[in-house]
């Protein structure tokens, strides 16, 4: 059986439109009968259908996003096999924008909306953290900003990567000494000692995506693997307030510790992140001043 609209490919499933294409397989919009509403329907490339491993793995995703209940992480309602024989995880149907494409047509975020960006990340990262899931590959593609009719709400995306104590099953998860990540966003353990990764990993992620979000660019940009990773091993970089007048020296501090090149020197954890750049941004208080709102 084609996907195609219109297609049954589970007897509560019929396929409406096609949303993406990508390497790992598609994204499509359908309907599900037994939950009577919209839902978004990500369904493994037919070149991976028969890769054990691929499709352990992306069920595996699906499992541990349905495991962990938070409104910052896109939610997953059920996974299986489709009539076809495609692997599919059933998720929440979102509008908006990957984080990837704001930034692309934006170039930078005001303060404001990047600390409601780094404070609803923070909330949906420790919900996983909390169940011993590390993302492992936080990026601005993996970040959606979904429009809520009155507001924008963040969410976490794609789980395929992620490692966690214990697989769904009981199992152990993937094997913890491999490299995976997107480079640019990736922590220094990442690179050189995959096996000591833990949740502040993923914190690191966060801090180059606010560096990002603030300057326009990420703190460490340069061209080519090994250019990239002696600026990530020295884990030395310009101060934001160099590349935008808005930052403070306090949020120049913030970044220091997020962004700390031993695990020891960062926010211990997701919750400790976001407060401390809410304080950050907030500043000496002063009469009448208030915190920026970060909802």
């Amino acid at each position: 059986m084609r996907l195609e609209p219109g297609s049954h490919v589970a007897p509560h499933l019929t396929l409406d439109t096609l949303l993406r294409m990508g390497g790992v397989g598609s994204i499509w919009t359908a309907h599900h009968l037994g939950l009577d509403k919209e839902v978004a329907v990500k369904f493994i490339s037919a070149s991976l259908a028969t890769d054990a491993t691929a499709v352990a793995r992306f069920h595996r995703e699906g499992a541990l996003m349905a495991r962990i209940k938070s409104p910052h992480v896109a939610e997953v309602y059920e996974h299986g096999v489709a009539a076809n024989g495609l692997s599919y995880i059933v998720m929440e149907l979102l509008r908006g924008e990957e984080l990837s494409d704001r930034l692309a047509r934006a170039g930078r975020l005001p303060l404001e909306e990047t600390l409601a960006l780094v404070s609803q990340l923070c909330t949906g990262l420790t919900a996983a953290h909390n169940l011993g899931v590390i993302h492992r590959d936080i990026t601005p593609e993996h970040v959606f900003l979904a429009d809520t009719g009155g507001g924008t709400c963040v969410k976490l995306l794609d789980f395929g990567v992620a490692r966690g104590d214990v697989d769904p099953d009981g199992t152990t998860l993937t094997n913890t000494g491999a490299v995976v990540g997107s480079l640019v966003y990736m922590s220094p353990e990442q690179f050189f000692n995959p096996k000591l990764v833990d949740g502040r990993s993923d914190l690191w992620s966060v801090g180059i995506m606010a560096y990002h979000a603030l300057t326009g660019a990420p703190p460490f940009e340069q061209k080519g693997i090994e250019a990239l990773l002696g600026a990530i091993r020295l884990g030395t970089f310009s101060p934001p307030s160099q590349r935008c007048a808005e930052i403070t020296p306090a949020l120049d501090a913030w970044f220091v510790k997020a962004l700390a090149r031993e695990p020891s020197g960062r926010f211990g954890s997701a919750e400790e992140m976001s407060e401390a750049l809410r304080r950050a941004a907030a500043g000496p208080p002063g009469p009448g001043s208030a915190p920026p709102r970060v909802d």
